[in-house]
């Protein structure tokens, strides 16, 4: 019994645990930095991706924020909700800063970039065929059952471990790793198919 709680800590740590990394960056303790984003910079980084343009810019957001919590640890109030909330809230913060600083000029320069590419029809072929390809991944998850979707976005797009999404559905961790794995495999066969 022992293994399994030890396992299960380490992946989902307690809220008490979480309060004390911040509190302990708070006094200026740069490791407990660094365990706070091996603990959560998946989850930014996921949510932020969803929210800004691309990886490089979600990966940039990511960065500013723990920089931010490094500067804002001081602030952090149990009362007013988990850390996790707190390290999120953070993360959109700095998404919306970023957009409308920074975004309004890559906005601009991917426009005039954009419109250099449109000039090459090889460019014009491969966004077509990107965006027919994407729209058939969207068909194909859409067609999933309800249960096998939330697994894999989830995992996809909220940047959950499986162990994560079983504890956030209360779901037993192997029934969570069969629909990820239909799931996969549905799409696979379905996106095979369309070729």
């Amino acid at each position: 019994m022992g293994s399994s709680d030890e396992k299960r800590h380490v992946v989902l740590p307690d809220k008490a645990d979480d309060v004390r990394l911040v509190e302990r960056i708070a006094g200026g303790d740069a490791e407990a930095l660094g365990e706070l984003y091996d603990r959560y910079g998946r989850t930014a980084f996921g949510m932020l991706y969803r929210m800004l343009p691309g990886p490089e810019a979600a990966e940039e957001v990511t960065q500013d924020a723990f920089h931010s919590i490094w500067r804002q640890a001081r602030s952090y109030r149990r009362e007013r909700g988990s850390v996790r909330t707190w390290l999120l809230a953070i993360c959109r913060n700095a998404a919306i800063d970023w957009r409308r600083t920074r975004g309004k000029r890559v906005e601009r320069e991917v426009a005039i970039d954009g419109a250099a590419e449109l000039l090459s029809d090889a460019k014009v072929d491969e966004r077509v065929i990107d965006a027919l390809r994407a729209e058939k991944i969207r068909k194909a998850v859409g067609e999933l059952p309800a249960e096998q979707r939330e697994v894999l976005a989830l995992a996809f797009w909220g940047g959950y471990s499986q162990s994560e999404i079983a504890a956030r559905t209360n779901t037993p961790l192997g029934t969570v790793k069969s629909r990820v794995r239909l799931g996969m495999n549905k799409l696979r066969e379905r996106l095979a198919d369309e070729r």
